[in-house]
């Protein structure tokens, strides 16, 4: 046999030994990871799928591994609400409340529900449940008591960990530099309160570049999305409001009172308040709009009329029709709940004219679009009292708001008279536009690019924090999260300082449990996880999964490796001690000999 032959017949032996060597220990004995998880987010939010990248890569530190899936909104839900034993492991979703109470934040995403809403982690606790229905109705009567019965909530809440509480988010708006009167409510996300701001002189529209489709629905009493921008304060208008230092203000009321059990409210109304359809507002009005929101959420599922869950009636007086009686089931701050973010608007009663409550809905939101419905007539298409009507709607596309000139509250000084809400999806284009003069106000810009807008003649960021936090829920009806020494455990696996220098730029702060500050409830010093993997591994260990050493650690694979070297230096020497000569590596790479 000739010695090339042979020489090529002991490369090939090396090879396949090595092979098979190298698949035994790299892929049969390789370490296994200790437990596989689905994580899911909304896949248009980037700092969302940020975070759920970096959870995965700290992980897999754990011997975790995380399958991390962007989704749809809907499609999201739907696998979260469909069977939680099938459901993701991590639900990784915003939120911002309706009700301005600590108990919104709470309530909606912990307390027991008989079917799936927002407690998306599917916690069930009967005593959590108590502590925070007993705390929120002595918010109002002796909010002492109730502070401390939200802090024990929060306390039992952490202990458990249902969640993973990342970040409280900072509201980054950017405006015109030389409009003025604007000012960032925490309270109402995005919102912009046109009838305060002051143009320029001669200036007289206004262009906002939004950049999510600006409307789902124009019925004010089951719109819960987007279109809060143009409705909140805007078109529509409350009995109340909550100023950003967290006061309690009137709108359509001018004062109120309670009983000292928190049971019985007398609201006192503004008189002279015309609605865009120029009947007049008092109690009755109050009292439809209430009974029909409470009604589209509790027959229909529809909107947030859940906040009014807490009435039991609505009284209203010939003598008086400024004046509306609240008689509570249960006692409840009701001047909060007066103020919310969605499901508080006051409307005319003639749209009663329209039919029942589904015909109306139709009526105000046609499912054809314009020029149905509202849109069949002229202008004004919307029924609030807000400082701006609904002019022109392109479904998908532009929303134009014109100056009511009917406005309780008149029209002195300089105000805006026309209103377009713009539709830019792209954060390049909403950037450019409002450098260079084409938008007056957006958001959502990617965060890197702030301090360079802010350091222009042409917008300033407005920065302050939010009423909005990202959480991450464990599922708690499935393994292995249904374990809390396992969701403890990967809730000290986040880095949570990497994710507010990396993901928010320093947009934001570590959130102290489920209640950001400002709102009643938050708890200051609650105990918050840290970033801390030896900790994750003792916990881990204890819950009976061990980490990676109870397989082979990467060294060792080295190791054995390492062991195969001399088969690539044996094979040669043989053959040169039988031949006389070195064979050679492809591409003439010599053996050492």
């Amino acid at each position: 046999m000739e010695k090339k032959t042979v020489a090529a017949i002991a490369v090939v032996v090396i090879i396949i030994i090595a092979a098979i060597a190298g698949y035994y220990f790299l892929v049969i004995m390789a370490p296994k990871p200790i437990m596989k998880l689905l994580l899911t987010y909304h896949i248009t939010d980037p700092d969302e799928m940020k975070v759920a990248e970096l959870m995965k890569a700290e992980l897999k530190e754990l011997g975790v591994e995380l399958e991390i899936r962007g989704m749809e909104w809907d499609a999201q839900w739907a696998l979260a609400k469909s069977d939680p034993a099938k459901a993701q492991h991590i639900f990784v979703m915003y939120w911002w409340p309706t009700i301005l109470s600590g108990y919104d934040f709470l309530f909606n995403m912990f307390h027991s529900e008989e079917q799936i809403f927002f407690n998306l982690g599917y916690y069930y606790d009967s005593d959590f449940d108590d502590l925070i229905d007993t705390a929120y109705s002595e918010e109002a009567t002796n909010s002492t008591h109730s502070m401390a019965l939200y802090t024990e909530a929060q306390e039992m809440l952490i202990d458990d960990c249902p969640a993973i509480f990342f970040y409280d988010l900072d509201n980054t708006h950017v405006i015109s530099e030389a409009i003025t009167g604007y000012v960032d409510n925490p309270a109402y996300p995005h919102v912009v309160l046109y009838y305060d701001l002051t143009p320029l002189a001669g200036k007289t529209t206004f262009y906002r570049a939004e950049p999510a489709v600006i409307v789902t629905d124009l019925d004010p009493s089951t719109q819960f999305s987007n279109e809060i921008v143009i409705i909140c304060g805007n078109m529509y208008e409350s009995l109340t409001r909550v100023n950003p230092d967290g006061e309690v203000v009137g709108v359509l009321a001018t004062n109120w009172t309670y009983s000292d059990d928190g049971l019985v409210w007398n609201f006192t109304l503004r008189e002279g308040v015309t609605f865009h359809d120029g009947a007049l507002m008092n109690s009755t009005a109050v009292e439809l709009s209430i009974e029909r929101t409470y009604r589209m959420y509790s027959d229909l599922g529809a909107g947030a009329g859940f906040i009014w869950d807490c009435v039991e009636n609505m009284t209203t007086f010939d003598a008086d029709p400024y004046l509306i009686q609240f008689t509570l089931k249960y006692p409840a701050p009701l001047n909060r709940i007066a103020a919310a973010s969605y499901a508080a608007w006051i409307f005319s009663p003639k749209v009663f004219e329209h039919g029942n409550d589904t015909q109306i809905a139709e009526w105000l939101y046609p499912p054809g679009g314009p020029p149905e419905g509202i849109f069949a007539g002229d202008p004004p298409y919307s029924v609030g009292t807000g400082p701006y009507y609904l002019y022109e709607y392109e479904p998908g596309g532009t929303v134009v708001m014109k100056k009511f000139d009917d406005y309780w509250g008149g029209w002195e000084g300089s105000h805006y008279e026309t209103i377009y809400n713009l539709y830019v999806e792209e954060a390049a284009t909403r950037k450019e536009g409002i450098l260079g003069g084409d938008y007056d106000f957006t958001y959502l810009l990617a965060k890197e690019d702030l301090e360079s807008v802010d350091a222009s003649a042409a917008a300033k960021v407005v920065d302050i924090p939010s009423f909005q936090n990202l959480l991450g829920f464990f599922n708690t009806k499935r393994e292995p999260t249904d374990n809390v020494l396992v969701r403890q455990a990967l809730a000290y696996a986040i880095p949570y300082q990497t994710i507010i220098d990396e993901v928010l730029v320093g947009y934001g702060v570590q959130s102290k449990g489920p209640i950001p500050a400002g709102l009643f409830g938050h708890v200051a010093d609650l105990f918050k996880y840290s970033y801390d993997l030896d900790e994750a591994r003792a916990l881990l260990t204890e819950a009976g999964y061990e980490p990676w050493a109870s397989s082979m650690s990467m060294a060792a694979l080295l190791a054995y490796a390492d062991s195969l070297i001399p088969c690539f230096y044996i094979m040669p020497y043989l053959v040169k001690r039988k031949w006389g000569y070195s064979p050679t590596y492809p591409r003439g790479l010599s053996y050492p000999f």
